[in-house]
């Protein structure tokens, strides 16, 4: 069905929302416009009801409920003539239709007679697809509406990629949406005014052929790229598409799938013969989610290649061409309160013909508890505990293999010390213990490698951080109530792991950053932040505050380094780079940042890099 004609159901059931109370039915009388026929009776539920004969009306208070079909509403008082058709809800309104459809409102009037009726306030999300907000929206008839100061887009979120904002929308069910004096807005930002437009209102998928693309180049020849769309059910879609490449033709087929708000994927391939070599290559991938029991989560990737990659013969784009691995995973995971655990098993395989890499983890099981407090102590406890088999090919020639497989079981407890010194400084001091156990090792000398019998790593590790003084001032803007507050935060971080079972550290393959926290550490981190936060009244009484700007100086002494046994003609380099950090958005719809590190010893700047976006 139309998702317009959908909200206009929606509306009506506002509109229809009569007094009588449970079972007993209201009579509707005839009108032109479209009415429900099917008698079905509607429910009111609340804390109080008052059913007044004489007056011919139902009022209703106090977390009302009114079922009629499959559609609920919600609301904090309604009232019902049943004489005049004529009635209201007002306070906390939600409107909910069984294909998804969520509307909320502050107050709605309706007329039953005429069809009629007024939302105030209103945002809507139509069959989980099309976002609505206006400050006012008038049904004319069933099948006609017209928004005022209205918004709409299909995106998510507080801040939609795009939307059209505009003085007024009207909308004719399955015909179009006319707007007026509309903005086009990308992240909030305006990039095109329209004093009026169109938009077609049909969103009913239809099957057929897209418009093909015809070209010419000098290096493929002729182009050509059709497809086909494919519109199965409901629920899944394909596009189906053959185009004509470089020495041959390329086919394709893309399928998706949304079963329901909580399962959804996609399969694509793709097929090409070269008519030069006579080789056919190919690609297959699959992407799944889907909620399972318990609250569990599940989510998986399929990446499948011939062992001559189709990308670089016929992709032009960069990323994919230059890509030489494939990559698949599945991995199930769950949230508590204070802890998680993920299962996750990840192929990955080289799709260069000269070579095989092979790396595999099959599965990896990760248990993770977030800080959480002692009782009433002032300690708190944190631990990260993981499981794994790796498997990898040491030889990465086509024609050499040497497979090494092995197992590690992890295991971090940690305990936190935090103290409040004063209201402008802290300290936090963190201490943890390791115990590693690897299943098999491996040593290298002069390129050949030999594999050991299991053995174990142990470690500890502590990180004290002082942060402080923290310094801020506030400013108050002229006839504004909103505030801004620069903040200045100094801190300290002083990391410790000593040096440990050396040996038994000189036999870990690294496969990840578990075998290489063991490492012994000694140093000093000194940074200078900035902040500056506004607060913004978002109520009458209520605030919200947001930061606009962070800008961080940081730089990291190793002690290590400074103390180690100079060689003849060599020089210790304990100082890092020098780390500058900015981050910004100046508005809601624009952000700014950048990065650079700076070298003392080479004066070079060796990183730097820049991001602006809407």
């Amino acid at each position: 069905m139309n998702l317009i004609i959908k909200l206009i159901l929606l509306l009506s059931l506002v509109f229809t929302l009569t007094g009588e109370v449970c079972a007993q039915e209201i009579s509707q009388p005839n009108s032109r416009s479209s009415t429900s026929q099917d008698n079905n009776p509607i429910h009111i539920s609340a804390d109080h009801i008052i059913q007044a004969n004489k007056k011919g009306s139902v009022l209703a208070w106090g977390r009302v409920k009114v079922q009629h079909n499959n559609k609920t509403l919600w609301a904090d008082k309604v009232l019902i003539n049943n004489k005049t058709g004529i009635g209201k809800a007002r306070g906390h309104i939600i409107i909910e239709g069984g294909d998804g459809t969520r509307m909320k409102a502050k107050e709605t009037l309706f007329d039953l007679k005429s069809k009629q009726g007024k939302l105030y306030e209103s945002k809507t999300i139509l069959a989980n697809q099309v976002r609505l907000t206006a400050k006012e929206i008038k049904t004319l008839s069933d099948n006609h509406l017209v928004l005022e100061d209205a918004t709409l887009t299909t995106c998510k979120g507080a801040l939609p990629a795009w939307k059209i904002e505009a003085k007024s929308i009207d909308i004719k069910a399955g015909n179009r949406a006319l707007f007026t004096k509309a903005v086009l807005k990308i992240k909030d930002f305006p990039i095109l005014y329209l004093p009026i437009g169109y938009i077609p209102m049909d969103t009913k998928r239809k099957s057929g052929f897209l418009f093909p693309t015809l070209g010419w180049s000098k290096i493929d020849g002729i182009l050509f790229d059709q497809r086909y769309f494919w519109a199965i059910n409901r629920w899944s879609d394909a596009t189906i598409g053959t185009k004509r490449v470089l020495g041959g033709w390329q086919h394709s087929l893309d399928y998706r799938y949304v079963r329901s708000n909580n399962t959804q994927g996609m399969i694509n391939g793709k097929l090409y013969k070269d008519n030069l070599t006579g080789k056919t290559l190919w690609k297959g991938g699959a992407r799944h989610t889907q909620q399972l029991p318990n609250n569990f989560k599940f989510k998986g990737s399929l990446d499948v290649e011939s062992q001559q990659s189709l990308n670089q013969v016929v992709n032009n784009n960069v990323e994919e061409r230059t890509r030489r691995n494939t990559e698949s995973y599945a991995s199930i995971n769950k949230r508590w309160e204070n802890s998680s655990i993920d299962i996750l098993t990840r192929y990955r395989k080289s799709t260069d013909f000269t070579q095989d890499n092979t790396f595999g983890e099959l599965p990896k099981i990760t248990y993770k508890v977030q800080q959480t407090q002692i009782g009433d102590t002032p300690f708190y406890f944190n631990l990260n505990a993981s499981t794994a088999w790796f498997v990898t090919d040491l030889k990465a020639q086509k024609d050499e293999d040497l497979m090494f497989k092995t197992s590690r079981l992890d295991f971090h407890p940690q305990l936190t010390v935090p103290l409040s010194l004063a209201s402008w400084l802290s300290m936090t001091s963190i201490i943890g213990v390791r115990e590693t156990i690897y299943g098999r090792g491996l040593t290298t000398t002069d390129s050949e490698y030999k594999k050991t019998s299991g053995f174990s790593r142990e470690s500890f590790d502590f990180r004290s951080i002082i942060q402080g003084p923290k310094i801020n001032k506030i400013y108050h803007l002229k006839n504004s109530p909103e505030k801004i507050k620069h903040l200045l935060e100094p801190r300290f971080t002083f990391n410790y792991v000593p040096d440990m079972d050396r040996k038994d550290r000189s036999k870990i393959r690294t496969f990840d950053s578990i075998d290489t926290i063991g490492n012994p550490a000694n140093s000093i981190t000194y940074e200078f932040g900035q902040r500056l936060l506004r607060k913004i009244k978002t109520g009458a009484s209520q605030f919200e505050t947001k930061q606009i700007l962070r800008f961080n100086i940081s730089q990291t002494y190793n002690i290590r380094e400074a103390t180690r046994e100079k060689q003849i003609g060599e020089d210790r380099l304990p100082f890092s780079d020098l780390f500058f950090d900015f981050d910004s958005r100046p508005i809601e719809s624009i952000i700014i940042n950048t990065d650079v590190s700076y070298n003392f010893k080479t004066d070079l700047i060796n990183n730097f890099n820049f991001e602006a976006g809407v």
